[in-house]
């Protein structure tokens, strides 16, 4: 790293927790791990690009396991309603669980069709910084209009066509700075799901797709040789991550269970707010040329 810049295992903990924490909230993961090492001046490993990517997908493996850790409680519930289906006695849970299988394949088919290109998205801060005000706003507008109409559909309702609809949502969100929660939490509550419904599914959602772009990307790596200390600042960097993201979700889920149906503003109107923010300091820089 260039002289003076932070420490190595300061930015892989730094990353890691930013990583966790970002997926869950609805400011964009993506945006983040791409702007804040851009502004910071960071360069984690040399522009190696696959060790880059092994560090992106370690990340990710943690995020995995935290966000699942939390929400297992939901996972054994449909799991198990899988298998009483494989044997004879179908319930509605195993119906939810297919359909929160089947909301993965539209982001699934468009990462890997159009996987070159959207690594190329990924370098140009002003779409950045756009798709970061512009998709806050939607969120913040969307929960507000549904919170006047009474939007209070619940998990147990969430059906096959609600799968394709979030997950054509979801798709959207590999362009950095859309945000995978965000979009797909707007996307249920503009389909009527109340807000806790609404993050809870989104989260479910969000845990084949983790899952099988690890297993895509990791199966995609050619040349890595990560060193011991590499593999190390992995580890390091996916139990971050894994903390982090159990934290996320817990206050999301939280947050948005207390808040419910209660009157006043959008609880989504600081993650928007800060987005626009964020995305003024982005394109401020980038105009500038300081960055």
């Amino acid at each position: 790293m260039p002289e003076g810049a932070t420490p190595d295992w300061a930015v892989a903990i730094l990353l890691g927790l930013l990583q966790g924490l970002t997926e869950f909230f609805p400011v964009s993961s993506s945006a983040h791990l791409e702007l804040v090492p851009w502004l910071a001046g960071w360069d984690l490993f040399g522009d190696d690009g696959e060790l880059e990517n092994a560090f992106d997908i370690a990340l990710h493996v943690g995020t995995l396991a935290g966000a699942a850790s939390y929400l297992r409680a939901d996972i054994a519930c449909y799991g198990a309603a899988l298998w009483r289906a494989v044997r004879g006695r179908v319930q509605r849970e195993a119906s939810i669980a297919v359909s929160l299988g089947v909301s993965a394949v539209p982001a699934a088919v468009v990462g890997v069709a159009a996987q070159g290109h959207l690594l190329g998205l990924a370098e140009q801060p002003l779409l950045i910084a756009g798709l970061l005000a512009g998709f806050g706003w939607l969120l913040w507008r969307t929960d507000a209009a549904a919170h006047e109409r009474g939007a209070q559909r619940s998990q147990d309702s969430y059906r096959l066509r609600d799968a394709l609809a979030m997950g054509l949502a979801q798709a959207a969100a590999l362009l950095p700075g859309v945000s995978r929660s965000g979009v797909t939490i707007t996307a249920a509550r503009r389909l009527g799901f109340d807000r806790a419904a609404s993050a809870r599914l989104a989260f479910l959602m969000s845990l084949p797709l983790i899952a099988g772009a690890g297993v895509y990307r990791f199966a995609t790596l050619a040349d890595a040789a990560p060193t011991r200390t590499h593999l190390q600042m992995f580890v390091v960097g996916g139990i971050c991550a894994a903390v982090s993201s159990w934290a996320g979700v817990a206050a999301m889920v939280r947050l948005l269970a207390r808040v419910g149906a209660r009157r006043g503003s959008s609880p989504f109107a600081p993650f928007a707010g800060y987005r626009v923010a964020l995305a003024a300091v982005v394109a401020a820089a980038a105009i500038s040329g300081l960055r």
